[in-house]
């Protein structure tokens, strides 16, 4: 009763640890004293509870579980899907230190002696860090170069979730059984293969997901494109405009200077080309400065938006000091974010009539 009472503690306390370290909650990265005796009054009641109702006592050391990890960051799915990972880590790491005792000759009874428990105990602790340390490692590395948590991935915690139902039914099938040797190791391979298959599954999952999201990020930026060059077009009409006004001003200064009226003339670019050249000038857009914006899809939202304002008379300012290699944010998220910011803008201004659009990019 004493080994059990031990070993359920035990098993307890490891996985909070283990849910703790998955967590990786940088900002609380320690245990307050009363959160610490919290924890091993449940890991204690845990290890009671395993005493006297066997292998349901599991169920209450997931619950203690995942309270510790709720408690740490108040979050809901993410506590499951740690809580669910963390208890995965510790089944797998506890049979297979049972199915290798059983190959190199040792009983699997815990109850016989301290020194094999302990030494139980310690074996699948240390697979247990160890595959706690690889799974870590891959969701930094996996946030890291997708910028996605896969412990707030809600297909991830699904997969851990539904995972970890299917191991507790046939640990619950096995103790009906008696829990044999055999049956243990059948169990671990069972297990195995179960996840690799899970992992197998999410692979796929994850690929197809990755060729939508290009897919749409290439639609996107086809679209963008696409209004990209209607906007220039616009440009190359008004540019085509201007010229013709130009050669149009330039026969009606002609005939000032051949007949060498040069009052005439003065009062004609006075009231007439001066006015027309600062409204030109005021109406300047400069899009000299969006050559600083490397990123092609946010370079086409800013130069459709701002040259739709330009044609309505609304004054616009652009500043891009520097060069802007890259923004870490979603590219269509972003270019939606961007385009109904500055079309609410230029609606605000066109309903009061008054004032202008600046925009600033900087780093």
């Amino acid at each position: 009763m004493l080994m059990w009472l031990i070993f359920g503690f035990y098993q307890s306390f490891l996985l909070c640890i283990i849910g703790f370290a998955l967590n990786n909650d940088k900002t609380n990265n320690y245990f307050h004293a009363r959160q610490f005796w919290l924890v091993i009054s449940l890991c204690l009641i845990t290890g009671l509870s395993s005493v006297y109702i066997g292998v349901y006592g599991a169920f209450l050391m997931i619950i203690t579980t995942f309270l510790v990890i709720f408690r740490r960051n108040n979050n809901i799915l993410r506590s499951i899907g740690i809580t669910a990972h963390a208890t995965i880590i510790l089944i797998l790491s506890d049979h297979l230190v049972s199915t290798t005792r059983t190959y190199i000759g040792f009983k699997n009874n815990l109850q016989g002696s301290f020194s094999g428990l302990f030494l139980h105990c310690i074996s699948f602790s240390l697979i247990a860090v160890l595959l706690t340390s690889l799974s870590s490692f891959f969701f930094s590395q996996f946030q890291a170069s997708k910028q996605i948590d896969l412990r707030e991935n809600r297909i991830f915690i699904l997969a851990n979730f539904f995972t970890l139902i299917i191991y507790y039914c046939s640990i619950i099938m096995g103790s009906f059984l008696g829990n044999t040797s055999d049956l243990i190791q059948m169990n671990f391979f069972f297990f195995l293969l179960y996840l690799c298959l899970s992992i197998i599954a999410f692979s796929f999952y994850y690929r197809a997901m990755k060729a939508k999201v290009e897919m749409i990020k290439k639609e996107s930026d086809y679209q963008a494109l696409m209004e990209y060059t209607e906007s220039m077009e616009n440009q190359y009409k008004e540019v085509r405009k201007f010229r013709h006004d130009f050669q149009n001003i330039l026969n009606s200064l002609d005939d000032y200077v051949l007949s060498e009226d040069f009052s005439g003339l003065k009062n004609y670019y006075l009231n007439e080309i001066k006015p027309t050249s600062e409204e030109i000038s005021e109406m300047n857009f400069k899009l000299t400065e969006l050559q600083n914006i490397k990123q092609r899809e946010i370079k086409s939202v800013l130069a459709l938006k701002l040259m739709t304002a330009q044609n309505i008379e609304i004054e616009v300012n652009l500043e891009v000091k520097e060069v802007i290699e890259d923004i870490p944010l979603d590219a269509i998220v972003l270019v939606r974010v961007l385009g109904i910011l500055l079309d609410n803008a230029i609606e605000a201004i066109e309903e009061l009539a008054i004032g202008k659009l600046t925009v600033a990019v900087f780093k």
